[in-house]
């Protein structure tokens, strides 16, 4: 069995990654060891839980809803706090298993042709607003209860989003935070393309249904671009969005960039 001695030795498809070292705008950096996203540790054996340990981590957000949780229930690390916070409102794709529901979506005449929007637009953007699991994390971040490592299932779209919001908070460029967002197709690079192989009667040919496809198993640029424009066009800016649904006042907002930020 291999020896993993970093996270960054872990093999890819478990999406795990420290948000330390991105550059915000005012030219600090995050700070490195204090914020991990993830796909669930449950996926991890006890070789690659090794590294997991050796970040000593204080806090662990579990994103997935709680009969998900109970199902594939996170192993225990010594020193760490869980929590189990839903943050989905409802996943649409997640009865996609067979072609006829495939293609009942994508020729769905109400559809017009625009499913890909629908979805971004009812799942992954909205995961941005009202979202009491975001609001216990910032409030967990603040407290500094770190090390903290969030994740959901694959930790692509409830971690995903999680990760732009704390990176956007920081001041973090929108091309940034987007980049990180999108690298969860780089980690599940195989899943997307053994899904299109599955599908390739369709996702050979038919756009809408590679974005679907590319949605299953990984993340859509659509989404990051939607909930950021969705952001701006609501509260005008960032800042004004973290304290009307965060609770980050210009004080704690401060604070909250002096502590990861170096």
């Amino acid at each position: 069995m291999p020896v993993y001695k970093t996270i960054d030795e872990l093999p890819i498809e478990l999406n795990i990654r420290d948000l330390g070292g991105l550059e915000a705008r005012d030219g600090r950096h995050v700070k490195s060891g204090l914020l991990f996203r993830s796909a669930s540790p449950y996926f991890f054996n006890e070789e690659q839980l090794e590294p997991v340990k050796a970040l000593r981590l204080k806090t662990i957000l579990d994103f997935r809803t709680e009969s998900g949780a109970d199902k594939r229930p996170d192993p225990a690390l010594e020193g760490a706090e869980y929590f189990n916070k839903c943050a989905a409102f409802g996943n649409p794709l997640d009865d996609l298993n067979s072609p006829s529901e495939l293609f009942s979506l994508l020729f769905d005449a109400d559809q017009k042709g625009n499913l890909t929007d629908v979805l971004v637009s009812t799942y992954t953007a909205s995961l941005a607003f009202s979202n009491e699991a975001y609001k216990f994390m910032f409030n967990k971040l603040l407290e500094g209860d770190v090390p903290l490592l969030f994740h959901c299932s694959n930790g692509k779209d409830r971690t995903g989003v999680a990760a732009m919001l704390i990176l956007l908070a920081l001041g973090v460029s929108e091309e940034i935070a987007k980049a990180d967002y999108l690298q969860s197709n780089v980690s599940r690079k195989q899943r997307i393309d053994r899904l299109m192989k599955q599908y390739d009667f369709v996702s050979s040919w038919m756009a809408e249904a590679r974005s679907l496809l590319t949605m299953i198993e990984g993340v859509l640029p659509e989404s990051a671009d939607m909930m950021m424009t969705e952001i701006k066009e609501r509260y005008g800016t960032y800042e004004n969005f973290m304290e009307k649904e965060y609770g980050l006042d210009e004080v704690k907002l401060r604070k909250f960039r002096d502590m990861y930020l170096e």
